[in-house]
């Protein structure tokens, strides 16, 4: 009786007598060659059932007793990315050799991921394989986090696979400012901004970042603006903004840095590194979220340069950069850059009424003809 069924292949290769044989030869390259043929098979297999799963892994498990390690890689190299290759295998692979391990971690399709957050608990080796995967979920993102380690911290950025998002992302931009200021270990952070696309949570590494990368920062804030109502909040005390330029024209740093410190609600460190920038941008910005004056902004500017000995040609840029960029965008990137919570905006016309209670605006919307009539 005619059937369609056709048996699953041998993935041991016991079909092929010659090849089979290598498999059990007392020469190591016999055996090694048994080893590349039937992982090579395994891959190209087209179906297998799991009993033939369970052989041919039985099979390898064996051979990788008395592999070399470069039989052992490249068997991992193979086997991982394949998704028919069982989790005890990938096990057995990772044991006989580190590199080995890193390479089942990184791109094995078999492990759960509680099998992954088991691994990042392990060693940082482990982890540091694992934030390398491709497609990272949540909770390997989370696990990896906690460790709280620089190379796997950078590992994770430099993945474009994994999703960082909200709380993630903000811990990592204080993380990477952390290790800049203190270590000067920028990797982090040079690694944060090298993904795509920058967005206005970049703020907070405006001074790590480079002059294209600011300006995509600057770009981010402005448009996070767009269709918002442009009401502001009040801008510096005219006395302050006085004192800071008086303190720059004046050339006393460490006044003009201890006022801009207290008008930004920052740090005297973190106002310093503002105002000694050598591009400007962030004291420009800053002066911006102030609500400096556009004359005022040149004449601090100008100062700075006479200061630092250095020529006008970069006044009229930053001074366009100041003029150009929205208020409300510069206190976004301040308050980023700062440490703090964006400043709440003064509701527009528009945003006020659509706050307003549905029952107050009918109340009102009744009396006005009601005016109109007694007028």
């Amino acid at each position: 009786m005619p059937t369609d069924f056709q048996p699953a292949p041998d993935l041991t290769l016991s079909g092929f007598p010659f090849v089979a044989a290598l498999a059990d030869s007392a020469d190591p390259q016999d055996r090694r060659i048994w080893l590349r043929v039937a992982c090579d098979h395994f891959v190209l297999a087209g179906r297998a059932d799991a009993r033939a799963i369970e052989r041919f892994a039985d099979a390898v498990g064996r051979q990788l007793e008395t592999a070399d390690r470069a039989a052992v890689l490249e068997a991992a190299r193979k086997l991982a990315p394949c998704p028919r290759t069982p989790a005890r295998l990938l096990d057995r692979l990772a044991d006989a050799d580190p590199e080995a391990s890193d390479c089942v971690l990184e791109h094995g399709r078999a492990f759960t991921s509680a099998d992954l957050v088991g691994a990042i608990g392990r060693g940082s080796r482990q982890a540091l394989a694992v934030a390398r995967r491709p497609g990272l979920d949540s909770r390997l993102i989370g696990a990896l986090v906690a460790r709280d380690e620089a190379d796997i911290l950078v590992a994770l950025a430099d993945n474009p696979g994994a999703r960082l998002q909200g709380a993630v992302v903000a811990g990592l931009m204080r993380r990477a400012r952390a290790l800049a200021e203190d270590r000067g270990d920028r990797r982090l952070a040079e690694s944060l901004l090298r993904r795509r696309p920058l967005g206005p949570e970049h703020a907070a590494l405006f001074l790590l970042a480079d002059p294209p990368q600011r300006v995509e920062i600057l770009i981010a804030a402005q448009r996070d603006r767009l269709g918002r109502p442009r009401g502001l909040p009040a801008a510096a005390a005219p006395q302050t903004i006085e004192a800071l330029e008086l303190a720059a024209v004046a050339r006393q740093p460490r006044l003009f840095v201890a006022t801009l410190a207290k008008a930004l609600g920052c740090g005297e460190a973190l106002a310093q590194r503002i105002a000694d920038d050598p591009s400007g941008e962030p004291l420009a910005v800053a002066l911006a979220a102030l609500g400096a004056p556009g004359e005022v902004v040149v004449r601090v500017l100008i100062a700075g340069d006479l200061a630092a000995g250095g020529a006008y040609g970069r006044i009229r840029s930053l001074a366009r950069l100041n003029s150009a960029l929205d208020r409300n965008a510069a206190m976004a990137v301040m308050a980023a850059l700062c440490g703090q919570p964006a400043r709440r905006r003064t509701d527009g016309p528009a945003e006020a009424a659509l706050r307003e209670p549905a029952a107050r605006r009918r109340e009102r919307a009744a009396i006005r003809p009601q005016r109109k009539a007694a007028g």
